[in-house]
């Protein structure tokens, strides 16, 4: 008998807030803003207290507390976070070995052996419990045979809440939700698909003209459309984020970079410089990231995985740009960065190329002739030469 894999998505109730209160026991219960002491700055997040006044992350601190006078805001505090993160991963790590860190408060467990004969839902309910009695940290969960599904889940009832999200509830608890909600569809992207009359996820699940859809989804069009339909084939990997060498540029900027042009001229400068670096190592990659950070000094990244590796810079600088458009919120910049992962030696690269990855790069006469630059450089010989046709005559 086929045994159906049951993934946990766990993931922590207004993490930076929750930490504050669990390590000052006077903070439960009050409402809580992180962010800089100045009115002008913007709040990184805000409790569930907090955001029942309508306070919320990127808002300035002057809004915040105008509309909750009794808001407590408190610098950020990453070395505590770290704590906090850890005592929750340790603790998750005694149901199972398969477990897969998504961030620093968040994470996936394959409980599909794990469970025994107990039910998902009364395990859920223990772990929920117990990390809210011994850590004081509130907890989502989402239960689902895939990873999309389950993180979907855990968004369903915060905070504190648990959810089930089966294959045959998709049209029924998914669809209806707005296509904003979907993870990964970033807030540029989406006016986008409700140009195409795109308003929820059932919507994108049954849309018909992939070729539009790539317009505004590139290469990952195919998966998002699975995804809406309730596929995700990804299997919960302990070790994902130390398995692939990765290689990078960030600059932090003194003051801040403010003009969009300004913020675009930085990422082409960072994505050339990896590019550069990937072709003097004989390098290709399949994912790339971009991250930024804005005023409110909180990270925020996205990365996309190609169909193919490459290290052609005109290639990585679009994807590049697609990802900032995607995170970028019309406000001051202090950080950029580019970076590269799932990297292969060329040798490998240039095995693997084929004529559908020529055609990606619109088998232009210059895409051509880097290739073979490049396999006569590896082999330090003029193996390959470009061919010409001449009225009907090969030369």
């Amino acid at each position: 008998m086929k045994k159906y894999r049951v993934i946990f998505h766990i993931d922590l109730n207004a993490f930076f807030a929750s930490c504050e209160a669990a390590e000052d026991k006077s903070l439960l219960d009050k409402p809580i803003g992180i962010g800089p002491k100045s009115e002008r700055g913007i709040l990184t997040t805000a409790n569930y207290e907090a955001r029942k006044y309508g306070v919320r992350s990127a808002m300035p601190v002057s809004e915040a507390r105008r509309l909750c006078p009794k808001l407590r805001v408190l610098p950020v505090n990453f070395p505590l976070y770290e704590k906090y993160s850890r005592l929750f991963f340790e603790y998750l790590s005694e149901y199972t070995d398969m477990l897969e860190p998504a961030s620093i408060d968040e994470g996936y467990l394959d409980m599909t052996d794990a469970l025994e004969k107990r039910h998902p839902q009364s395990v859920a309910k223990r772990i929920q419990k117990d990390l809210l009695k011994t850590h004081d940290l509130p907890v989502s969960i989402g239960i689902a045979p895939n990873m999309f599904l389950a993180k979907m889940a855990s968004d369903m009832k915060k905070p504190l809440g648990i959810t089930i999200l089966r294959k045959r509830d998709v049209e029924k608890k998914l669809w209806p939700l707005p296509i904003e909600s979907l993870h990964g569809i970033g807030k540029k992207t989406v006016p986008d698909l409700k140009l195409l009359e795109i308003e929820t996820i059932g919507d994108l699940a049954n849309f018909q003209d992939k070729e539009k859809l790539r317009a505004f989804l590139g290469n990952q069009t195919d998966s998002f459309i699975a995804k809406a339909q309730g596929h995700d084939d990804r299997r919960v990997d302990p070790d994902r984020r130390d398995k692939h060498q990765s290689l990078g540029n960030s600059k932090t900027y003194e003051g801040f970079l403010h003009e969009h042009a300004e913020i675009l001229a930085e990422l082409e400068r960072l994505t050339a410089k990896v590019s550069d670096r990937m072709k003097e190592e004989n390098l290709a990659a399949k994912t790339f990231a971009v991250q930024i950070r804005h005023n409110d000094y909180e990270n925020r990244s996205k990365h996309i995985t190609l169909p193919h590796h490459t290290n052609d810079f005109s290639t990585m600088f679009a994807e590049a740009e697609r990802l900032f458009d995607e995170l970028y919120e019309d406000r001051p910049v202090h950080l950029v960065g580019v970076s590269a992962s799932n990297i292969i030696k060329g040798e490998r690269f240039f095995r693997q190329l084929s004529i559908f990855e020529l055609d990606a790069e619109k088998k232009s006469d210059e895409a051509i002739e880097r290739v073979l630059e490049s396999i006569n450089r590896h082999y330090e010989k003029p193996l390959l030469h470009k061919g010409f046709a001449d009225k009907g005559e090969n030369r």
